[in-house]
């Protein structure tokens, strides 16, 4: 079962990111041309930087002089370095207004409201709740004069601005520490037939994650509760696009749950039925040229060969242009799996990670890093499900694989230090890997490893 090629055409898809990646430096593709209908994507940052920037930004215009003081740190995890995050917070939003200055420690708004005497006033508002951080920047202004202060003494704030961002390796460090190898394995049974893809996200805006389940069938939207996957919407495929005229003999599925710059959308494919763009309640908002490539925030998409049993040997912006064929984003070598994903270091940096397997089962993976030399590993006899993520959150990529042959199946998580993987965490899995994927933080602040798993969605954490 675990070397079949239904497996391998599962995991394909469902991991096919980092052969873009592989594309760009082995054959030096060309970037797409931008168009209204594919934009270029936006370069990827840290949680911090990106909190800090929307702030800024949505403040607008600052009067000079103003002072930034971040409140103490609300947190429903452990946080022995909160004042460290507030007071850096403070000092990185300052910077970017001129002649702003940072409060050294962390206040309350009264205590803010007093020590910026007669400046304007930024007030942050930090908390960590559900593995998100938020921010929350009100802008009050300078009381300059007796009469004002008399009339107003607290004026209410002139601008107000939010943004949030879940959890990385950067804020990670100002909280405690994540064990891997302590990690649990939550079981719930589910009932929705063969999973060709399995995504996880947070549609709502809630701050909960919810898994979208991708079957020949139908999709379905829902959560694990106790013992149970429970469905909450449901669609036939029917309901949501045709059939294409002629699918792959071997049906395969992808999703993508909220990606980047389209929150709240699920972007989905199929073999049987192509690629669109639902919403939350399941309902069909647009077509894509091909299955969409997670990784890539919904911007790269592949187009079938039925009579090859593949896909073209390149990746098209998702978005029908308005008269030109879609613009390619990067040619494929042959794999058969593969992944993608932007790690987050410790310091704020940003590496893309990227791996691929052939389809011999010999895997290999690469970690390019600005201003930093290429770390690279290969392993041999990998199974065909494969995911990246950095489970632990310390800046170090682990590699999710499945057994590669006719024994049980395993899942094993194995982290890439200096060119080697290093074996963390091995779940047995007798019944099967039919899909893996990864949850962003949530409980505890920390990510989830999912997997459906024979007739059980398994959620490791």
């Amino acid at each position: 079962m675990n070397g079949s090629l239904k497996m391998r055409a599962n995991a394909f898809v469902v991991m096919i990111a980092s052969a873009l990646a592989f594309g760009r430096s082995a054959a030096a593709a060309p970037s797409p041309s931008p168009t209204p209908n594919a934009p270029t994507p936006a370069p990827r940052t840290s949680a911090f930087i990106h909190l800090v920037t929307e702030i800024a930004t949505n403040l607008g215009q600052v009067p000079a002089g103003a002072l930034v003081v971040a409140s103490p740190v609300r947190s429903d995890v452990y946080a022995p370095r909160s004042e460290e995050l507030a007071a850096r917070f403070a000092a990185q939003l300052a910077g970017r207004f001129s002649s702003a200055r940072a409060h050294p420690q962390s206040a309350s708004l009264a205590v803010a409201r007093s020590v910026s005497g007669r400046a304007p006033l930024i007030f942050v508002q930090l908390e960590i709740q559900h593995g998100t951080l938020r921010a929350t920047g009100d802008l009050y202004p300078a009381v300059s004069n007796g009469w004002d202060r008399l009339r107003d003494p607290r004026p209410p704030p002139r601008a107000h601005a939010f943004a949030s961002s879940p959890l990385d390796a950067e804020l990670r460090t100002f909280l405690s520490p994540i064990l891997l190898e302590q990690a649990s394995v939550h079981k719930a049974k589910y009932e929705q037939g063969d999973v060709l893809a399995i995504g996880c996200g947070d549609l709502d805006g809630d701050g909960g994650a919810e898994l979208v389940v991708v079957s020949r069938a139908r999709v379905s939207i829902g959560r694990v509760r106790g013992e149970k996957f429970v469905v909450e919407k449901s669609v036939p495929w029917p309901n949501l696009a045709s059939r294409v005229p002629v699918p792959m003999r071997e049906p395969i599925g992808t999703v993508l749950v909220s990606p980047r710059g389209h929150r709240g959308e699920i972007f989905i494919g199929t073999t049987d039925r192509n690629g669109i763009v639902a919403d939350a309640d399941l309902v069909t908002r647009r077509t894509l040229t091909g299955l969409p490539v997670p990784g890539l925030d919904g911007d790269a998409c592949i187009m079938q060969l039925p009579e090859a049993g593949a896909f073209e040997a390149r990746a098209v912006a998702c978005m029908f242009p308005a008269k030109e064929d879609p613009a390619t984003i990067a040619t494929l070598p042959k794999i058969d799996a593969a992944s993608a994903f932007a790690l987050v270091g410790k310091n704020g940096s940003v590496a893309e990670v990227f791996v691929a397997r052939e389809p011999n089962g010999t895997l290999h993976i690469r970690q390019t890093s600005p201003g930093a030399p290429n770390v690279e590993a290969t392993m041999d006899d990998a199974g065909a499900q494969l995911a990246l993520a950095d489970l632990d959150l310390d800046g170090v990529a682990e590699v999710i694989t499945t057994a590669n042959g006719a024994g049980d199946d395993v899942i094993t998580v194995s982290s890439l230090e200096k060119s080697a993987l290093v074996p963390r965490l091995r779940i047995p899995a007798p019944e099967g890997v039919r899909a893996l994927g990864v949850c962003p933080p949530e409980e505890r602040g920390v990510p989830a490893l999912v997997a459906v798993v024979g007739s059980e969605v398994w959620l490791v954490r």
